[in-house]
């Protein structure tokens, strides 16, 4: 003899509260066997719980309830192949989450170094882990101005690519003696990846280079046209005095001290160059 349980009795027995099962109800999803004319009572076979498990069972992966409703038409076959489809879903979003997971340890990694520098104006020699960077090769830009057009271009391809962000920008030159600021021409400009994601949609003039892991020769300082050469120079007098062995390419990068819109810009600057 088939057994029926009233509407708060399933509830109870399946965990699922009795607004959803009416709901569930109206929607199609998950009728009961009969429903007693006189009061309304909603009633159910014990051999519809089965059901139940199925619905909560591809709930809990994702599913929406639309496909769960389409999925109890399936055949077994059917079915299969749905639940691999779900599957790759998944993954998907596991693969998007470890890759949100990366990118927020790497900013944070990032915040934790400019915390970190507590000498100013001063050379300081400190080690590097290996970074990811896009890169975009500008014309004839010096240090003096950069256009935001060159750091929007970089943006744009990070957000073609659906991929984190970084706030902090920088760029490269050649490590010379130079008169004046102006003398300074980039050989890039550079933001770190914050992933491990290939990037696809690369214009000819952009590049993914990878930062050299080592000890490097440092100084930071807040950005001024004058400081910047002042700070330059005082770097390249400490590497040349103490004869150093250097990689001939300076590394700038640009901090911004607040992030507030409507706040005076103000940057960190730190150069450095790899020891040999």
């Amino acid at each position: 003899m088939e057994l029926y349980y009233s509407i708060g009795e399933v509830a109870k027995l399946t965990n699922i509260s009795i607004q959803t099962l009416r709901y569930y109800d109206q929607i199609g999803l998950f009728k009961p066997s009969y429903v007693d004319k006189k009061t309304n009572y909603r009633y159910y076979k014990d051999s519809q719980l089965y059901y139940l498990d199925i619905i909560k069972s591809l709930k809990y992966v994702g599913t929406s309830l639309e496909e769960i409703k389409a999925a109890q038409q399936f055949t077994p076959v059917q079915l299969l192949t749905f639940l691999e489809q779900q599957e790759s879903v998944i993954e998907d979003q596991i693969n998007r989450l470890i890759e949100i997971q990366q990118s927020l340890f790497k900013s944070k990694k990032q915040m934790q170094e400019q915390i970190a520098i507590n000498v100013f104006n001063e050379v300081y020699e400190k080690h590097e882990e290996a970074i990811r960077i896009l890169t975009i090769a500008p014309e004839k830009l010096n240090a003096s101005y950069i256009p935001n057009s060159y750091y929007s271009s970089l943006l744009k391809t990070l957000e073609i690519e659906n991929t984190t962000i970084s706030s902090r920008y920088g760029c490269m030159f050649k490590y010379a003696s130079y008169r004046n600021i102006e003398e300074i021409t980039y050989d890039h400009i550079f933001t770190p990846l914050l992933t491990d994601r290939y990037i696809t949609n690369l214009t000819p003039e952009m590049d993914v280079q990878t930062t050299p892991e080592g000890r490097y020769i440092c100084i930071a300082f807040k950005f001024t046209e004058v400081m910047y050469f002042e700070q330059y120079q005082k770097l390249r007098h400490y590497i040349e005095e103490n004869q150093l062995s250097v990689i001939p390419i300076v590394y700038e990068i640009f901090m911004p001290t607040n992030y507030a819109p409507n706040e005076t810009d103000e940057f960190i600057v730190e150069l450095k160059v790899k020891l040999t």
